[in-house]
């Protein structure tokens, strides 16, 4: 199901208009340069979407594990779906947080511009038959080459971040897009601010705090879909987030964290040496003793 529609955030008068931004519905005749890229299920998809439409949903960008694709193969398969980067993607669906996550990893990829239709498709087809159109997937040979210049340098690292954190630097501002159940229960990053995603269309007072501060803003949710989705809303109201892609379950995972309610510690390096340096025993150990056998 769609969520409520973002204000829509008009440029000032002689700004540059932004590349990235929300639409309330698609418009009809598509403007020049531009490509529909349909997030729903392929099957769905290439059985009826909007006429030219590209069918690109999140399944095709994460592994099967959950975690993000490499971006040279996103890109790979961006050129297999006939983009260039140059085109403005305007991005439809059925459910909302589908469309941000495919718009945010179009935008991180380098995609000119990209916008994001609050309208669900299905519905707009309903109302539209005549821009009907079967679907396009991607071809087995990449059949053109995705040139625009990536924007990678939007994703902060986990070691990044916790390099900073054991620095003691207060530089970045922390967004958790999570419930604010699961900020206070297992807890988060430290310093990270509970904004909710469910809350970003609504907490107008929040979002111009995030548009007016001066420290770097890093988004982050559950996992690497939900962190990309969230910082994909935060870039359309024009705040100039960075995103931790691994998320909440990329920080925790394998690393010697305490963790309480509302809290989560940084490990030292000594912890994550000891435990490195003890697997390495184990393995060797059980490498002498095979090959005395």
């Amino acid at each position: 199901m769609h969520a409520a529609p973002l204000p829509v955030l008009a440029a000032g008068h002689g700004a540059a208009p932004r590349a990235f931004v929300a639409r309330t519905h698609l418009p009809w005749p598509l403007p020049a340069r531009s490509v529909v890229i349909d997030t729903r299920r392929r099957a769905v998809c290439t059985r009826g979407s909007v006429a030219g439409g590209l069918c690109l949903n999140p399944r095709m960008l994460l592994t099967s594990r959950g975690r993000l694709a490499s971006w040279r193969n996103v890109r790979w398969l961006l050129g297999a779906l006939r983009l260039t980067g140059a085109e403005t993607a305007i991005v439809v669906g059925d459910r909302m947080r589908s469309e941000d996550f495919v718009a945010g990893m179009l935008y991180v990829a380098g995609q000119r511009r990209v916008e994001v239709v609050a309208d669900p498709v299905t519905a707009w087809l309903a109302r539209h038959p005549g821009a009907r159109g079967a679907g396009t997937t991607r071809g087995v040979f990449r059949e053109a080459i995705y040139s625009a210049w990536p924007r990678t340098r939007l994703v902060v690292l986990r070691q990044e971040l916790a390099a900073r954190l054991r620095a003691g630097g207060r530089g970045y501002l922390l967004v958790d897009g999570r419930a604010r159940g699961r900020y206070r229960r297992p807890g988060h990053i430290p310093g990270a601010r509970s904004l909710p995603m469910a809350d970003v269309g609504r907490d107008q007072a929040a979002v111009r705090g995030l548009i007016s501060t001066r420290r770097p803003v890093v988004a982050y949710g559950a996992g690497p879909y939900g962190s990309i989705a969230y910082f994909a809303r935060l870039r359309m109201l024009a705040v100039r987030a960075r995103v931790l892609a691994s998320g909440w379950r990329g920080w925790t995972h394998r690393r010697h964290v305490r963790v309480s309610p509302g809290r989560t510690g940084v490990p030292t390096p000594d912890k994550a040496l000891a435990v490195a340096s003890a697997g390495a025993a184990i393995m060797v150990l059980a490498w002498r003793m095979t090959r005395r056998r």
